[in-house]
């Protein structure tokens, strides 16, 4: 996996969900991006199993901020030029799954938490990677 520091192809998606719904409707983290993923659902006449082709990598780690449940992804899209249409497609996917307040964001707006873990030899352990 390449790093996601100083890449253009990298953009951040932060979703954010009450812990209560997030629980009702997935068992976990890994669940949701499941779901996600390779789930069957349809948006424009294409899965979200043949849509995620257009990621050449990534990475996700949940977090826990009281009564918040916290899904930030690290994705590369493999096209630099459809960037802009990628991320709004898997936004919309994304609301598909559960109607919860979406953020993308650059590299340059990656938090300090994030940047630490991601310079650090061991802290890519605390990101589950996204399989192709």
């Amino acid at each position: 996996m390449t790093s996601p520091e100083f890449d253009e192809n990298w953009f951040i998606v932060e979703v954010k969900m009450k812990m209560e719904n997030f629980f009702t409707m997935f068992k976990n983290p890994s669940h949701y991006y499941r779901c996600l993923s390779q789930g069957n659902w349809h948006f424009l006449k294409m899965s979200n199993r043949l849509f995620f082709r257009v990621f050449s990598d990534g990475m996700y780690r949940s977090v826990i901020d009281g009564e918040k449940v916290s899904l930030i992804f690290f994705l590369r899209v493999k096209n630099t030029v459809e960037k802009y249409r990628i991320t709004k497609e898997l936004t919309i996917r994304m609301k598909k799954l559960m109607n919860s307040p979406i953020q993308v964001y650059g590299l340059e707006e990656m938090s300090e938490t994030d940047r630490r873990l991601l310079s650090s030899k061991n802290g890519v352990n605390f990101y589950n990677r996204i399989l192709r």
